[in-house]
């Protein structure tokens, strides 16, 4: 068989000639991962729309800096997979956020638009974990059943895929910490996660078995499981463990930790202080997983001047330029009636006030009472009125219908407000007020109110608010109003941003991390939810 001759200007055209009818073909192989990505992202770009959505915003991105990849260079995705795998200290799991992909880089044959789309693949799986740090995995209002106001001013948080756009070769760690909430509240949960994690699952000794209260003067097993439970947490030196019976340095120590629990100090082991001494290591890192989410859902409202309740711990405290100016005790709702969660803002307050009896209280509350005792409205200076405005003589009342009947207590030093209510937009009807139930400010667990917040020293705050927001003249009107016993409305200058939030771990004075009762038994619902298994 005759060989072809080689022909220089058939080599030349035959190719060409394959070209004009396959161009698709013939040039695949000149397309970048750049152009790969100029494809993909081109019709979000194009169309102009700024739409919210994650593809959208990092199609954004990526124009910016002319589709060039980001993820490309195998030393980067080392130092994403390191702060994605850091992102355990944070209570969020790694694995969410791809870091499968990471170890497990594509092969050198992989085609461009293989690598094109690992890239954006790489960048979704970041943005979103920014997103999570910087405002939380699970939404406040679905899971956290908070409540926002309308006018409260829109946050603003820089973008994630904008940050990512914008970082180039610079530092990811640092770009991940902007994103972390800059609160002392989530720093140290987040200091006591990574201690948690550290140490293992190393136990406290072991669990106390389940008995009777152990009281000062009890000997036997259980005490000295309590001992040995009290020894490992640092509660009782080593030498005490000499000792069998429940002394009075076990009873103070016993005292000690249900102080710093946010439990009633007595120094006995009951129910409840028997299950917070038994708690494992993997309840507390649950517990710690579910807070850090709250302290992510509130963060973004933690700035400036702004008045912050935490219901769980029974406190108010009164922030200026975002630093703790003044604290109190608060009374909270009770658990058949929580107090609401929520962001809104403190508009007015009403000096002198009287009290219309809310239908959930004059149901539970007051028509057994009334209906059982003629004089029992009289006595407290509540008033019967009628849907036409006029008084009505409660001894003629048929407390089985009390439709169109308004209940109202007159101001005065046992009003049930006290001296002033503190108001702001919310859809429960509750405020902030002060009382004349003083004695239960002494109680450790304070759980008595019917949803409102029960303030100690509320005109005290009432005087801050005052003078944050108008100053001396502000202050000597209120002061005025006050002095003249009749109920009236004054308004803040300007409002005053209120978070009313529940936390069941946080850090006390000293920075140490305390664990409170769940006292609405939220806690089990959210770690489903965020899958912390407390097991």
């Amino acid at each position: 068989m005759r060989k072809s001759p080689y022909s220089p200007i058939r080599a030349i055209v035959v190719p060409l000639l394959v070209a004009s009818f396959l161009p698709g073909l013939a040039f695949a192989g000149t397309r970048s991962v750049d152009d790969e990505l100029r494809t993909l992202l081109a019709p979000a770009v194009e169309s102009g729309v700024q739409t919210p959505s994650p593809r959208a915003a990092l199609a954004r991105a990526y124009a910016s800096r002319g589709f060039a990849p980001l993820w490309q260079k195998p030393a980067r995705r080392q130092q994403l997979l390191v702060e994605l795998e850091a992102l355990v200290n944070d209570g969020l799991d790694p694995a969410a956020y791809g870091t499968e992909r990471l170890r497990h880089p594509l092969p050198d044959t992989a085609s461009p638009l293989q690598r094109a789309q690992d890239d954006l693949s790489v960048s979704e799986a970041c943005t979103r974990a920014l997103s999570h740090l910087q405002q939380g995995r699970l939404s406040p209002e679905r899971a956290g059943s908070y409540w926002q106001s309308s006018a409260l001013a829109p946050l603003t948080q820089p973008p994630p895929a904008q940050a990512l756009a914008a970082m180039g070769d610079g530092d990811l760690g640092q770009m991940f910490d902007r994103f972390r909430p800059p609160t002392p509240l989530y720093r140290a949960l987040r200091k006591a996660m990574t201690e948690a994690l550290h140490s293992g699952d190393a136990n406290d000794g072991p669990a106390i078995p389940a008995g009777p209260t152990l009281r000062p003067g009890m000997s036997g097993p259980r005490v000295d499981a309590l001992r040995a439970r009290l020894i490992a947490s640092g509660y009782l030196p080593n030498v005490a463990s000499a000792g069998q019976d429940m002394d009075d340095v076990v009873s103070e120590a016993v005292g000690r930790f249900q102080r710093e629990e946010g439990l009633e100090s007595d120094g006995i082991v009951g129910p409840l202080t028997l299950t917070s001494l038994n708690r494992s290591p993997a309840e507390r890192k649950a517990l710690l997983r579910i807070n850090l989410e709250r302290a992510r859902w509130i963060a973004p409202h933690q700035v400036g001047d702004y008045v912050f309740v935490d219901v769980a711990a029974y406190r108010l405290t009164f922030y200026r330029n975002s630093s703790p100016a003044w604290s109190t005790r608060t009374q909270v709702g009770q658990p058949a009636r929580e107090t609401p969660l929520l962001f809104s803002s403190i508009t007015h307050f009403t000096v002198n006030p009287t009290w219309t009896v809310p239908p959930t209280i004059l149901k539970k509350d007051i028509i057994p009472k009334a209906s059982a005792d003629p004089e029992y409205l009289a006595s407290r200076n509540i008033h019967v009125i009628n849907a036409d405005g006029d008084e009505v003589d409660p001894a003629t009342i048929d407390w089985t219908r009390t439709g169109g009947l308004t209940l109202r207590q007159d101001a005065g030093d046992d009003a049930a407000l006290g001296k002033v209510a503190i108001r702001f937009s919310n859809p429960h009807a509750v405020y902030l007020h002060d009382t004349p139930h003083q004695r239960q400010f002494k109680r450790t667990q304070r759980a008595f109110s019917s949803g409102c917040v029960r303030v100690e020293n509320a005109v005290d705050l009432v005087r801050l608010l005052v003078d944050a927001s108008g100053g001396d003249s502000h202050l000597a009107r209120f002061e005025a109003a006050l002095a003249s016993g009749r109920t009236g409305n004054l308004s803040l200058a300007r409002p005053i941003p209120l978070v009313i939030a529940y936390l069941t771990a946080a850090p006390d004075d000293n920075g140490r991390i305390t664990f409170r009762p769940d006292i609405y038994g939220r806690d089990p619902e959210l770690i489903h939810a965020l899958g912390a298994d407390a097991r």
